[in-house]
C-alpha cells in the first residue's frame, strides 16, 4: 500500500490546510501541461494522478480515517514479516557460528538486526565480528551495547566471555562468565567457560584428599 502522507510530503498528523498546501505545491510542479517532451509528460501524468488520488483520500475525513486503519494494519503485517525474516536469519547464523564460519554468520546477523534490532541479535553479531578477527573493535562495541540494553540476560555476558576468551583476555572472560552466573546460576555455557579457564586441580594432592581422578 502506497503511503499517501509520504507521497504528499506531510506527516500523518497533518492538518487539512497542510495537506491542501502540500498538494497544490506538488500539483503545480507535476502538472502535465508544464512538459513538452512526450516521455516527461507521461511520467508527469502518472505522478500527478498519484498525488491527486492521495489528496482525494486525505482531504476527506471519512476516507482518511479508513485509510489510516488500513495503513496501520499494513504496517503491522510488514513488521510481522520482518520479524520472521530476522528470526530465520538469526537461526541460520547460529548454525554458521557452530561450524566456525563467522563471516556468513555476520552477514545473516546484520540482516537480523536490520529487520528486528533485538539486543540478543546484536550480541551475537558482536561475537561473530570478534571471531572474524578483522572487525574485533566493532564486535566489542556491539557486545557492550547489547549488554547495556539487556543487562539482566546471562547470554549477553556469556557472549562477552567467549569474545574475551577468544582474544586471550582471561580476566575479562572470567568476569563476564561469573556475571552470567549471577543472573542464571545454572547457565551451562558460563560454567563451561569457567572450567576451561580455571580447570580443577587433579594433581597428586587433589587425589590424596579425595579429589576427582
Amino acid at each position: 500500500m502506497e503511503n499517501y502522507y509520504s507521497l504528499l510530503g506531510v506527516t500523518n498528523t497533518a492538518t487539512q490546510a497542510e495537506i491542501k498546501n502540500a498538494y497544490m505545491k506538488l500539483a503545480r510542479q507535476y502538472h502535465p501541461d508544464r512538459f513538452t517532451d512526450a516521455e516527461e509528460k507521461r511520467k508527469a501524468n502518472e505522478h500527478f494522478a498519484r498525488i491527486t488520488a492521495a489528496y482525494r483520500v486525505l482531504s476527506d475525513e471519512k476516507l482518511r480515517a479508513e485509510y489510516d486503519k488500513s495503513l496501520e494494519k499494513g504496517v503491522k503485517q510488514q513488521d510481522q514479516v520482518q520479524e520472521t525474516q530476522a528470526k530465520n536469519a538469526f537461526t541460520r547464523a547460529i548454525e554458521f557460528l557452530k561450524h566456525n564460519d563467522p563471516w556468513r554468520a555476520v552477514n545473516l546477523l546484520r540482516i537480523a538486526c536490520r529487520y528486528d534490532p533485538q539486543p540478543i541479535y546484536l550480541s551475537y553479531l558482536g561475537l561473530a565480528l570478534v571471531y572474524t578477527r578483522q572487525y574485533q573493535k566493532e564486535g566489542f562495541e556491539k557486545l557492550q551495547e547489547a549488554a547495556k540494553r539487556l543487562m539482566f540476560n546471562p547470554i549477553v555476558y556469556v557472549n562477552l566471555g567467549l569474545a574475551y576468551e577468544f582474544i586471550g583476555n582471561k580476566d575479562q572472560a572470567l568476569k563476564n562468565y561469573n556475571e552470567a552466573l549471577n543472573w542464571d546460576g545454572h547457565n551451562p555455557a558460563a560454567k563451561k567457560g569457567i572450567e576451561r579457564l580455571q580447570p580443577k586441580n587433579n594433581g597428586f594432592f587433589s587425589k590424596l584428599f579425595g579429589g576427582k581422578k
